[in-house]
C-alpha cells in the first residue's frame, strides 16, 4: 500500500454548512492516516446541527467481483485510486443526503463528502477498543457489496440508525451514537422538567433516560456479538486490548497538553490541529481582541476590559497577562492620558452587574450540573438495587412453591399429570 504521510497541521479547508468546532481535525495528535479510522464532519444547514460520520478505508476500492478490495491502484484501468470512505448515505439527487430515509451503505471519495474531516476515534476509542484495522476492511467489505448492515439492522433512522451508528458497528463491532445519546438526555430531562415541575422532574427525566440507554446499549451488544465475523486467539485479543489501553493513556496526556497549547495560545475556540487560511486568521483574531473567554480561569474580556471588575486588563511582564494578546502595533500605541490623575477611575455599574449576573449563572449552572450527575447515578443505584431485590423474591418465592409441591400441599399446574410407577 502507498506510503501514508505524517500530518502535524491539516490545512483548514471549509464548506458553507460546516461551522468549525473546537475539536482535533483528523488525523489528530500527528498521528498517521489508517484505513478503519472513523472521521466526522459538522453539519449545520438543517434545523438541528449535527455531524455526518465514515470509515476511512485508504486508497482501495471494491472489485469488480464484488469479493475484495482493490489496493492502492484500479485492476481494470491502472490509476491511481483515490483515498476513500465507506459510510450510510443517501442518493446523490437528495436535498438532504445526509439523513435522507433512503441512505445505504456506499463508497465515495473523502473530498465527495465535505471539507476537513475530524477524528472520531479520539471520541470513542477512550471508552471501547477498536477491532483490527483489517477486520475493520473486512465490515465495510462485506457491508459494501453483501449489504449486510442493512440485511441486520434495516433502514436508515436519524436516532435508530444513522451514518454515526454504521461508523461504530464497523470499528468497534456495535453500533452506538453519541450525538443522538446527547440530544435524547436533553430532550428528557427538559421534558420531565416541565411534567415534573422543575428540578425533581428534571433528575426523574435524566434516571429514565440514564436505564433506557443501558438496556438499548445491552440489546445492540447482545445483536452484534451474534454476529461472530472474526474469532480471535484468546491470546492475541489480550495483547490487542493491552496496546489498545496503552495507546489511549498516551493519547490522554497528549490531549492535555494540546489544550494547554491552545489556551497558552488563545486559540481554545478553534480546531485542534488546524492551519486556517489567512483571511480566517485575521477574522479569529479580530474576535479574540473583541470577545475572549478563559473557561479556566472563568473570565470573560471584552475589547481589553474584564467585566468582573471594569478595568482594561494589564498584561503582566514578559507575556500577554490574563487578557487577549495585542500585536506589536496595539502594544505600541500610547495609553490614554488621564484627565485628573490623582481622581481614581470609577467601576461602571452596568459592567459590575454583568459580572455579578455572569458569576451567579455559572454557579448556578454548576450546581444544576453536579445535581443531575449526582441524582442520575442515585436513580440509576436505586433502579439496580430494586431489581435485584425483586430477583431474589422471585427466587424464594419459587422455592416456597416447589417445596410446598413436594409435600402435596398445593397442586401440580394444569395440564401437568404425574403418573406413580409401580415398583
Amino acid at each position: 500500500m502507498a506510503t501514508e504521510r505524517d500530518v502535524q497541521n491539516v490545512r483548514m479547508e471549509r464548506r458553507n454548512c460546516e461551522p468549525m468546532l473546537r475539536n482535533h481535525v483528523w488525523p489528530a495528535l500527528g498521528k498517521r492516516r489508517t484505513p478503519g479510522d472513523i472521521l466526522y464532519w459538522p453539519r449545520d444547514d438543517q434545523m438541528v446541527p449535527f455531524t455526518h460520520w465514515a470509515v476511512y478505508i485508504g486508497r482501495r476500492k471494491l472489485a469488480p467481483h464484488g469479493q475484495s478490495w482493490m489496493v492502492d491502484r484500479c485492476e481494470v484501468t491502472g490509476a491511481e485510486l483515490p483515498e476513500a470512505v465507506v459510510h450510510l448515505w443517501g442518493a446523490a439527487d437528495s436535498s438532504t443526503r445526509d439523513i435522507s430515509r433512503d441512505a445505504v451503505v456506499v463508497y465515495n471519495r473523502v473530498d465527495e463528502v465535505g471539507g476537513t474531516p475530524y477524528d472520531g476515534n479520539l471520541e470513542y476509542d477512550a471508552r471501547h477498543t477498536p477491532m483490527k484495522p483489517a477486520h475493520i476492511l473486512d465490515r465495510c467489505l462485506r457491508a459494501l457489496s453483501h449489504k449486510v448492515y442493512e440485511a441486520r439492522f434495516g433502514g436508515y433512522d436519524v436516532l435508530g440508525n444513522n451514518c454515526e451508528h454504521f461508523a461504530t458497528w464497523a470499528r468497534y463491532g456495535w453500533n452506538q451514537s453519541a450525538q443522538v445519546n446527547r440530544a435524547t438526555v436533553y430532550g428528557a430531562t427538559g421534558i420531565g422538567a416541565l411534567i415534573g415541575g422543575g428540578l425533581p422532574g428534571a433528575l426523574i427525566g435524566y434516571a429514565l433516560h440514564g436505564l433506557a440507554s443501558k438496556e438499548i446499549a445491552s440489546l445492540r451488544r447482545a445483536q452484534s456479538n451474534n454476529f461472530k465475523d472474526h474469532p480471535e486467539d484468546p491470546d492475541e485479543e489480550v495483547d490487542w486490548v493491552v496496546d489498545s489501553l496503552l495507546r489511549n493513556t498516551e493519547d490522554h496526556f497528549r490531549l492535555l497538553d494540546e489544550e494547554a497549547r491552545a489556551y497558552a495560545k488563545c486559540r481554545e475556540r478553534l480546531p485542534r490541529g488546524a492551519t486556517l487560511t489567512p483571511d480566517e486568521e485575521e477574522a479569529e483574531e479580530r474576535k479574540r481582541t473583541l470577545l475572549h473567554f478563559d473557561s479556566r480561569s472563568a473570565r470573560l474580556n471584552v475589547a481589553g476590559w474584564d467585566i468582573f471588575g471594569g478595568e482594561r486588563a494589564a498584561p503582566s511582564e514578559g507575556d500577554g497577562g490574563d487578557g487577549p494578546r495585542r500585536d506589536d502595533v496595539d502594544a505600541a500605541e500610547p495609553a490614554p492620558r488621564e484627565t485628573d490623575p490623582e481622581r481614581p477611575r470609577q467601576r461602571d455599574p452596568v459592567e459590575e452587574l454583568k459580572g455579578i449576573a455572569t458569576g451567579v449563572g455559572s454557579l448556578a449552572a454548576s450546581l444544576l450540573g453536579g445535581m443531575l450527575k449526582v441524582g442520575g447515578a442515585l436513580a440509576s443505584e436505586i433502579a439496580s438495587q430494586h431489581n435485584a431485590h425483586q430477583e431474589k423474591l422471585r427466587l424464594l418465592r419459587e422455592r416456597e412453591e416447589a417445596e410446598r409441591r413436594e409435600r402435596g400441599e398445593i397442586a401440580p399446574p394444569a395440564g401437568v399429570v404425574i403418573e406413580e410407577i409401580a415398583d
